[in-house]
């Protein structure tokens, strides 16, 4: 088993990396300049989200058909199970937020697009429900900086102690 994800994985980590950094400002950004409606925003905003869930899709299908390289040796059995479930959760909140977000749209009764390409309208229009992706969507994205912050921590922590993990990803 190599000590490395599979490059077409690494490829995709960073990627994604650089496409969620850019989701989280603008995100910030568009809630920050609401009232003047920055159509554009939202628009690229959103086209991103359905292409940062693609490609979930596809790293998710990418890591279940290639090896998954072990974790270092010197790891503590709780810093693996930490480890793991915060890579779970990511995952999860990856899922969520695009599905939210999609829903949000199409709840409160806008289009989703792809880059211009209209997309189909999945969720019915109902205001009355707008709360709860809105809800979904917000909390989850702060919930997904935390969970961001901690695979950060813990990448940080284990380079400091010399254990290398972060060679298993660039």
């Amino acid at each position: 088993m190599n000590d490395k994800y599979h490059g077409f994985i690494r490829t995709l980590h960073w990627l994604m990396f650089v496409l969620f950094t850019i989701m989280f400002v603008l995100g910030f950004v568009m809630v920050e300049f609401k009232e003047s409606q920055p159509w554009a925003m939202y628009n690229f905003h959103k086209s991103t989200g359905v292409l940062l869930f693609g490609l979930v899709i596809i790293r998710l299908l990418a890591r279940w058909i290639t090896d998954v390289p072990p974790l270092a040796a010197e790891m503590s059995a709780t810093n693996r199970r930490i480890s793991k479930s915060v890579i779970h959760f990511m995952y999860l909140l990856m899922v969520i937020l695009p599905i939210s977000g999609y829903a949000l749209s199409n709840v409160a009764g806008y289009q989703v697009s792809f880059y211009g390409l209209e997309l189909p309208q999945i969720f019915p229009k109902n205001e009355e429900w707008e709360s709860i992706p809105e809800m979904v969507h917000e909390y989850g994205a702060y919930i997904f900086l935390g969970f961001i912050g901690l695979h950060l921590l813990g990448v940080i922590t284990h380079h400091i102690k010399k254990i290398e993990i972060l060679r298993r990803i660039t």
